[in-house]
């Protein structure tokens, strides 16, 4: 069968990184937290990505081809899938992606809100208290996604090798979580995706012929939905903390970095 100069690619639920336990003591929180994020990034490599399918309609003179792309999302070989090469859009639609990334800017605390409140549904389902909002996890959670963004890097630990422990220390944050004998210091989750969703594009001329955008509820609920499938990130939002904060950062070129922190 031959190939179809239409295509559309869809960006899928890209990364999530996830689960970092904190124990009682602090020997022990050193070696268990060391421990659970070398596994967490193993489940982010091997099966932490999957595939948004494509819907969506094209005119009915040519026939539509599906491409997915993993977008900056790594193999187990350390290897990326290739992405369309060329592709370019007229100003008006560039313009359109403009607005859409602003409101997205504009609206990113309000989809940290959102998050959490979808979060406190799925621990309601799972019969657990609702996790209180902390400001200052927050800001602590809004200034690692901010860093990622600004330095290209997706990760708990920083390029200067500090994780979100040593972020807690930074800002004098010591509230936790005591259940019996068991004292939670704190956790954190960690998603990247982009304010598209999908886009059309035409194989002979690599022109971009529509973008489809996520809405601020469709994110919200592809963030969740992705940390509920991942162990990990699960086992952090069913653990009995009491508390978190989440921070949302959107660069100008659509990017969109989420840390949810724990306490």
């Amino acid at each position: 069968m031959g190939r179809s100069p239409w295509g559309r690619v869809d960006i899928p639920r890209p990364h999530q990184a996830g689960r970092r336990p904190a124990r009682r003591h602090l020997a022990e929180r050193s070696r268990c937290a060391a421990l659970g994020l070398a596994l967490t990034l193993t489940l982010l490599l091997v099966a932490g990505i999957f595939v948004i399918p494509g819907c969506g309609c094209l005119p009915a003179s040519r026939s539509q081809e599906e491409v997915p792309l993993e977008f900056r999302v790594e193999r187990e070989s350390g290897e990326q899938a290739p992405e369309p090469q060329g592709l370019h859009a007229s100003a008006a639609l560039e313009e359109e992606k403009e607005e859409r990334i602003a409101f997205f800017r504009e609206k990113s605390r309000e989809l940290a809100l959102m998050i959490h409140a979808r979060i406190n549904e799925v621990r309601a389902q799972h019969g657990l208290s609702t996790l209180a909002w902390d400001d200052l996890l927050a800001g602590i959670a809004l200034e690692h996604s901010r860093d990622m963004a600004g330095r290209n890097y997706f990760d708990h630990v920083s390029p200067e090798g500090k994780d979100f422990a040593d972020r807690y220390r930074e800002h004098g944050y010591t509230r936790t979580t005591r259940v019996g004998d068991v004292v939670y210091q704190g956790g954190e989750n960690l998603f990247q995706g982009n304010v598209v969703e999908s886009y059309t594009y035409d194989r002979d001329t690599g022109e971009i012929l529509t973008y489809s955008y996520f809405t601020l509820e469709s994110l919200a609920d592809t963030a969740v939905e992705g940390w509920m499938e991942s162990p990990g990130h699960r086992e952090n939002i069913l653990t009995p903390f009491s508390r978190e904060g989440i921070g949302v950062w959107v660069d100008y070129d659509g990017e969109v970095y989420i840390t949810q922190n724990f306490s």
